[in-house]
């Protein structure tokens, strides 16, 4: 009986288990697939710039550089310090001062034995002690006006270095809108070939048109399967890269809004791109104030054998046995010149080439600015041109294509006419969307190079793409 309703009860355990698996099977089934997050160019370019490890670095010389400027300011603040001795001594000169430093003097210690050779003592000494710049001959002033150029010349960098990781992002985006172009046009032409093909072995199986014809369009066929397969690596590629900027795995999967605009922008003249670069550059401007902060740096390493006057004070107590003691303070004034420094020449000799280096440093990056400009307006003039040209051609082999299919239902072409003719067309819509990523990534790299792709030329890209 035990035995019976121990079956019982397990084939009715194991028949609600089975009820509600097929159950759950079935909800998973209706439930719709999870889409991958999509992300606009902006959204990219806020993760990059957290994980950006350069713009790290920079941030990291911009807190060093405003340390510099602390420790620049502190000089200006007087320095305390605790200080404590303990010392035994039998020098006459020592006892003598320790007692009257520890109002410790008795009659007995005038004896002519007693200072003589006094017997040894112990002095325990507490103290405050300062010190305070007065006047230096405004050397550590402009110490401090070197350090904050300094500072705002890291401030720059760091600017420079943001303006740097928009154009990297922007690329690596661009390079994913247009491998995901180039996979939807393969996609799609594969699938029409395949029809094409599928409707061609029918009528070659029937012997109407020619096996040579027949097996040349698999071939034709084959060459874009294997640029299909090209596009899918490429998309994933462009995705991976991105992800690294992102700090991303490489595998996280998303989805990029918006596609390569079809449009040319205005290519403007060489050297108003020269003249906004020399204005908005952020590297250029902070070259420009480190230069200001080698002069000034210069100026104080040939003013610095100016006198230097310094106030210092002190707070004593001096005790023998720690219970009572004597005392005292201190407060005073003391001044320096250097009359002969060797290091003089040296440091003043170092300043000056310094500056001088830094100056030829400049002139180089104005150089290099205006010819990275000469050759990527070069770029983007050719591009631009050969767009509207380009731009016919696609139609042009979309129409051979049109027309081709219907000569082939006619009879008048051959199935290997046809893909030969869509493999014209999938080279040439490919070229054309190869030719608007270059159209949008040369002009955001004048942009870049002149110092405009600002906060406002990245809300205006970012309209661009998503059309």
């Amino acid at each position: 009986m035990n035995s019976a309703m121990v079956k019982k009860l397990f084939f009715s355990v194991l028949a609600l288990a089975f009820m509600s698996s097929t159950a759950l099977a079935e909800e998973s089934a209706m439930s719709p697939q999870i889409s991958p997050q999509t992300m606009s160019f902006l959204d990219c370019y806020e993760k990059v710039l957290t994980h950006y490890p350069a713009l790290k670095k920079k941030y990291e010389e911009l807190a060093q550089a405003k340390a510099e400027k602390n420790l620049a300011l502190a000089e200006l603040f007087p320095r305390v310090q605790g200080v404590s001795s303990m010392t035994t001594t039998d020098d006459p000169v020592g006892v003598f001062g320790m007692l009257l430093r520890q109002e410790s003097f008795a009659q007995n210690d005038f004896a002519l034995n007693s200072m003589n050779s006094p017997r040894h003592r112990t002095n325990y000494h507490f103290g405050i002690a300062g010190d305070m710049l007065l006047f230096d001959s405004f050397n550590t002033i402009s110490k401090i006006r070197s350090a904050r150029r300094l500072v705002k010349s890291a401030d720059l960098e760091a600017d420079f270095t943001e303006m740097e990781a928009s154009f990297v992002t922007l690329e690596s985006y661009l390079a994913v809108l247009l491998a995901k172009e180039l996979l939807n046009i393969t996609t799609d032409l594969k699938n029409v070939i395949d029809q094409d093909l599928k409707q061609a072995e029918d009528l070659n199986q029937k012997g109407m048109i020619l096996g040579a014809d027949f097996y040349a369009a698999k071939v034709v066929s084959a060459g874009i399967e294997r640029e299909l397969n090209r596009t899918r690596a490429m998309l994933k590629t462009s995705r991976m890269f991105m992800n690294i900027l992102m700090g991303e795995a490489p595998e996280f999967g998303w989805d990029a809004v918006g596609k390569i605009p079809g449009t040319v922008q205005d290519q403007g003249k060489l050297q108003s791109w020269i003249a906004e670069a020399y204005q908005q550059r952020k590297d250029l401007v902070a070259m420009d104030s480190m230069i200001d902060a080698e002069r000034i740096e210069s100026l104080r390493q040939k003013t610095s054998f100016l006198p230097k006057i310094y106030g210092f004070g002190s707070l004593d107590a001096d005790s023998h046995d720690l219970r009572s003691s004597g005392k005292n303070f201190t407060v005073g004034i003391k001044g320096s010149m250097d009359l002969f420094d060797p290091t003089y020449l040296g440091r003043t000799q170092k300043a000056k080439h310094r500056y001088e280096e830094l100056k030829a440093d400049r002139q180089a990056l104005r150089d290099e600015i205006a010819k990275q400009l000469i050759g990527e307006l070069a770029n983007y003039e050719t591009v631009t041109v050969d767009h509207p040209v380009l731009l016919q051609a696609y139609r042009d082999a979309k129409q051979a294509s049109d027309l081709t299919a219907k000569l082939y239902q006619e009879g008048r072409k051959s199935i290997a006419d046809l893909l030969a003719i869509r493999g014209v067309y999938l080279e040439t819509a490919s070229g054309l969307q190869q030719l608007l990523f270059s159209l949008e990534l040369e002009h955001a790299k004048l942009l870049f190079l002149s110092g405009q792709l600002n906060e406002d030329g990245l809300h205006q890209v970012n309209t661009r793409l998503k059309g």
